[in-house]
């Protein structure tokens, strides 16, 4: 008896040692490096294997770390879960089991978030206005010409391009306007010729356009003025994007925490300023002919940006993610955006 006994109780202690180990192996859902802590680099982690950049997590139940809407896979809506909680939208994740805050182990890793002090400023729900660019709105007159050119490798980089889209390039003067490399990259321009009047994208640099001219695609030439032509007189203005939905951003090949490069995209008006919050204060990011804005050493792969656009609107973001430390990116990607720019 005593023998069955003991036996029993050691079965008991087994299983019930098992059981323990097994919650401890699993660990706080979410994070990926299994740091204790679920923050950027995580959501870093996870976008990098579902880009293939990485064949496997760096976990031993990744389906217990990173299905995080419990559906039993892990896909892109984990990331944007994961986003969505590091970025406090939400306070914990749809599967039962997960705390509702992440609790540190007694010994946290060093990461790459902000060090103490001023909390960043999250997205803004309200744009505030500074004041406009001068002139922003006013009519130019000049001439146009055609090319079938610019829906690949145009200098303001927004590749990929639709075929069928109506784009033009546009002149240095205006391209730089204000003294800002790419001013109006990516600016949509309402253009009125002899028969009619269309919208354009600006999507490349129009080098030996003389003030206000546009080299415009063959299908937005022959709306508003004659092929045969050649060159036309034309009136444009700058107007607001067809776009219902929240700015983009590009994250251009090369990025690392020593040097970033960002562009922003799917703005309603041009974007002239950006600027990034570190160390408790704003910095201005310089703004390149390639439309892109660039800094060195940023601290947070999920840095809080102000955005300015041509009016004079500023809005305030949470751009997720940028490579973490020792990370470069070997591609451009894309990061949706939390605002938009008002009508």
């Amino acid at each position: 008896m005593k023998k069955f006994l003991c036996l029993f109780l050691t079965t008991i202690f087994i299983q019930v040692f098992s059981f323990v180990s097994t919650c401890d192996k699993q660990g706080l859902v979410g994070d990926l490096n299994d740091d204790g802590i679920v923050n950027s680099i995580d959501a870093t982690i996870l976008k990098r294997f579902l880009l293939e950049v990485i064949d496997s997590l760096p976990v031993e139940n990744p389906l217990w770390y990173a299905d995080l809407d419990g559906d039993e896979m892990i896909d892109s809506n984990d990331y944007v879960i994961l986003s969505r909680y590091i970025l406090n939208i939400i306070d914990k994740f749809p599967k039962s089991t997960v705390p509702e805050s992440p609790t540190p182990k007694p010994t946290p890793t060093p990461t790459s978030e902000p060090t103490p002090g001023t909390p960043a400023p999250g997205p803004t729900s309200e744009p505030v206005n500074v004041g406009a660019y001068p002139d922003w709105d006013r009519v130019r007159t000049s001439y146009a010409t055609y090319t079938g050119s610019g829906y690949a490798g145009g200098a303001c980089l927004l590749d990929p391009i639709p075929l069928d889209m109506e784009i033009t390039a546009l002149n240095p003067y205006d391209y730089n306007s204000y003294g800002i490399e790419a001013a109006l990259a990516g600016a949509y321009l309402e253009v009125t010729g002899v028969k009619g009047t269309t919208v354009v994208y600006v999507t490349d640099l129009y080098p030996e356009g003389g003030d206000g001219a546009l080299d415009l695609c063959p299908t937005s030439f022959d709306k508003i003025g004659n092929m045969v032509d050649g060159r036309i007189d034309i009136s444009w203005r700058i107007v607001a994007a067809p776009i219902d939905k929240n700015v983009s951003y590009r994250i251009k090949e090369g990025t690392s925490p020593s040097w970033v490069a960002i562009q922003v995209r799917d703005h309603k008006y041009p974007v002239l300023k950006m600027e990034i919050y570190q160390n408790g204060e704003w910095h201005d990011m310089k703004k390149m002919f390639w439309n892109h804005f660039i800094y060195e050493n940023v601290d947070t792969t999920t840095p809080t940006i102000r955005i300015t656009d041509i009016r004079g609107y500023v809005l305030t973001d949470v751009i997720d993610s940028l490579p973490g430390p020792g990370e470069i990116a070997e591609e451009a990607y894309i990061v949706p955006g939390n605002v938009q720019f008002p009508d």
